[in-house]
């Protein structure tokens, strides 16, 4: 999955090649299962949360959702319309025309993932920002579709983890959380060092 939390050189990738981005239309195979139960529960923020950057506020007064871009640097208003059948997923944002899809392959042996954009009148969000925030978008959505594939007890803590942490902060919030994360771990193994120094040389 593409986590917040890590380095990621958004100017660079703002900035790549547009034959480089995904397109409109074209379907990414997730080489996992259709699972529709998961399409069923998945809810409307989540799916938004799943873009590691996109800032959400909550939708106060039923205008829809505040987001801030922070990769393309687009602000927008979005109420997303979700659409659930035996064997697709459809998640329509009409305010700025991105409609981002799952379908079943392979009599259900495999999931594939696209997105498709219409002009809106005008829109703050294009077809170029929606490719360039896909490059993340998608990826975190197969990563997170594959974590509800396992029932192991690692995918089980993590999607706890998921779905109570990373997902209930902001991209901000995140990368602060993943700086103070590392700190404690260098904080921990200076300790730890400092120990067994003493331990052999101090004693």
């Amino acid at each position: 999955m593409t986590y917040a939390s890590e380095t990621i050189d958004r100017r660079a990738r703002a900035h790549a090649d547009v034959e480089e981005l995904p397109r409109p239309g074209v379907w990414m195979e997730t080489n996992l299962p259709w699972n529709s139960a998961f399409w069923d529960d998945l809810k409307e923020k989540t799916l938004m949360r799943l873009n590691p950057h996109w800032h959400i506020e909550k939708n106060k007064n039923g205008e829809g959702f505040p987001v801030e871009d922070v990769l393309v640097e687009a602000e927008f208003r979005t109420d997303p319309e979700m659409v659930v059948t035996n064997d697709s997923f459809k998640a329509t944002f009409p305010e700025i025309g991105l409609s981002l899809s799952a379908r079943k392959c392979e009599d259900g042996a495999n999931t594939a993932l696209s997105f498709s954009m219409d002009e809106v009148e005008n829109g703050t969000f294009t077809a170029e920002d929606a490719g360039r925030t896909m490059q993340y978008w998608l990826p975190s959505l197969r990563e997170y579709y594959r974590l509800h594939e396992s029932n192991s007890f690692k995918h089980r803590a993590w999607r706890f983890f998921m779905d109570k942490v990373m997902l209930t902060m902001n991209p901000t919030q995140r990368r602060i959380s993943g700086f103070m994360f590392k700190l404690t771990v260098l904080e921990c193994l200076f300790i730890v060092i400092l120990g067994v120094g003493w331990f052999y040389y101090g004693a």
